[in-house]
């Protein structure tokens, strides 16, 4: 809570201003709408009628008949806020999950291409066989065979970093 008070209190000090287009065009709908009228499709909004700020002289809450009619319409813009909210919430959270299938799907492929270099160059030691290779090339491929499903394979590890994330 401390952190955001001191965030709000440098954005108010530089003058700060949100550009999103969400927000600019809530503002300007909240800023458009006359406060107290009800349209018929059930939100309130810019509709004038016998609610209508300036033609009522009853001493009414901010354009609202009473405090109840103002909570009331304050309580309908916050369920509205939270329901774009809870589906902007879902949306970051499929786009989070399909991010992290494509990483995961980069890195299998980029392991499985990394198995298959690894199989060409015993292939070519196995070909040469002129003592280049310290381990007879079946040898050294059976050897990387139960660890060739997680990835590793017999090579200088410390050369390169790997990671299934």
């Amino acid at each position: 809570e401390e952190n955001l008070d001191s965030v709000k209190a440098l954005t108010a000090k530089l003058k700060l201003q949100t550009r999103r287009p969400s927000y600019l065009e809530w503002e300007a709908q909240v800023r458009g709408q006359h406060w107290g009228t009800h349209t018929p499709g059930g939100a309130w909004g810019a509709e004038q009628g016998a609610g209508h700020p300036e033609d009522r002289q009853d001493g009414g809450v901010c354009g609202f008949a009473t405090v109840e009619a103002a909570l009331e319409w304050l309580r309908t813009e916050l369920r509205e806020m939270q329901a774009v909210d809870q589906r902007l919430a879902q949306q970051l959270m499929r786009l989070r999950a399909q991010l992290h299938r494509l990483k995961v799907e980069q890195a299998c492929h980029q392991h499985k291409e990394m198995l298959d270099d690894a199989t060409f160059g015993l292939e070519g030691c196995e070909e040469d066989s002129d003592l280049l290779c310290n381990i007879p090339p079946k040898a050294a491929f059976l050897l990387s065979m139960p660890l060739k499903h997680i990835g590793v394979t017999r090579m200088n590890i410390n050369s390169r970093r790997f990671s299934l994330c």
